[in-house]
């Protein structure tokens, strides 16, 4: 089951939203004056960068997370962010272009992760868990939702609808896509919900491993230790017909000059190599583009590569891995080498041009999107995707609602 729970949101004031939220360091502003006196810096900025400060010391630290706390309260007091005076649960609507989301913003028990009950997918790193345990543990912020996604439910739909129908909605955005809060604050409805939630049997991360494992590991040290537990995370549900997953194509800057009949060769023995008169972006699995000098090729990778039983071994980001830039480039770590730059989401082709200006001799691959059925698969069957599979959608602007958990 989900366990789920109303909350006190904080949000910014809409007169300072632009700036706060929607600010060039994340989107293109609001209002598209970026050089306006007294323009505020953003809020990820504000609550969080500095505590990633290098080289990391204990004071550095304390200072950071004292910065981050004075800051805090100080756009309170100036009424600049709003901390809402009643809990409520939010249905999230996301207009893009051409499409719309919705979902369900509330808080999460930490045991359902506990429990089994949320699925994961990906891998987490020591380092990465460490960092988000510290700065939750002395700031008590979450600025961004853990994404968790569930097969859709009748209940939850027709609720979702008729509070988009008959609520006021607080809207934020720019000419990338309009961001709808509904706020539900009648408890009758909120417990209706609550309620179809502990029906669904299991839900599925799909963004946000490190952000849920260490508040997990957080929450049992505060238990452990006898003191106020921090045993909810913030978290957006999203039934599996409204999620997305884009592209996520690899741009490799070799280290040295690449021999092209010896790249061609090693290339066939895993993949049919077609020229291609356009740019190649596959709609199919095992279909990849490459851009390799001015040329566009399509590989189609033989069928000895995705006949088992693995899920997560039959998935292009994996076989380009294992057949390409492990054993070609010497690309062992996709996370951390410096030699693989990754774009994903509707603007990669543009990211992809921008590494190409200043790298002329990249070679390009592109991949199709993993399905969202392909994910499910992979995480019922306890197994764990290859890094920088997915690009998932929505990106939810950091501190649309912020969370703070408070020992006061």
């Amino acid at each position: 089951m989900a366990n789920i729970q109303p909350f006190r949101a904080i949000r910014s004031n809409p007169f300072y939203a632009d700036q706060l939220v929607f600010t060039s360091l994340q989107v293109e502003s609001v209002s598209g004056d970026e050089t306006k006196n007294g323009m505020l810096a953003p809020l990820k900025h504000l609550l969080e960068t500095g505590a990633r400060l290098r080289p990391e010391t204990p004071e550095g630290q304390a200072k950071a997370f004292q910065d981050i706390k004075d800051t805090l309260k100080a756009l309170l007091e100036s009424n600049k962010l709003w901390h809402e005076q009643t809990p409520g649960i939010y249905v999230y609507e996301v207009e893009h272009k051409t499409y719309r989301q919705t979902g369900i913003w509330a808080l999460t028990s930490l045991d359902d992760y506990a429990q089994g009950n949320i699925k994961i997918h990906e891998l987490t790193f020591a380092d990465s868990i460490r960092r988000l345990t510290n700065y939750r543990k002395n700031t008590g912020l979450e600025g961004s939702p853990v994404l968790l996604a569930y097969h859709p439910d009748i209940t939850i739909n027709r609720i979702i609808a008729e509070t988009i129908k008959n609520n006021k909605k607080v809207t934020y955005g720019n000419e990338h896509g309009l961001h709808h809060l509904c706020k539900i604050e009648d408890p009758a409805i909120q417990q209706h919900l609550i309620n179809a939630f502990t029906k669904i049997k299991t839900v599925y991360l799909a963004d946000g491993h490190h952000r849920l494992e260490s508040s997990a590991l957080l929450a049992t040290e505060q238990r452990v230790k006898g003191l106020t537990e921090f045993d909810h995370i913030s978290s957006l549900y999203m039934a599996t017909d409204q999620l997305r997953i884009e592209e996520y194509d690899r741009v490799v800057v070799p280290s040295e000059t690449v021999e092209k009949d010896a790249f061609f060769n090693q290339l066939k023995e895993h993949f049919d190599v077609q020229l291609s008169n356009q740019q190649v972006q596959p709609r199919r699995p095992h279909h990849f583009g490459m851009r390799f000098e001015n040329n566009w090729f399509e590989l189609t990778a033989k069928q000895q590569l995705y006949s088992n039983q693995n899920a997560a071994t039959n998935l292009d980001a994996y076989i380009l891995q294992e057949t390409v830039l492990a054993p070609i480039f010497g690309i062992e770590d996709p996370k951390t080498d410096q030699r693989l730059k990754c774009a994903g989401g509707e603007m990669a082709m543009d990211k992809i041009n921008a590494i190409l200006g200043v790298y002329p001799d990249a070679i390009v691959f592109t991949l199709c999107p993993v399905s969202v059925e392909q994910l499910i698969e992979v995480a019922e069957a306890g197994e764990i995707l290859p890094p920088k599979s997915t690009w998932i959608v929505p990106k939810i602007p950091y501190a649309l609602l912020l969370h703070h958990h408070s020992t006061e």
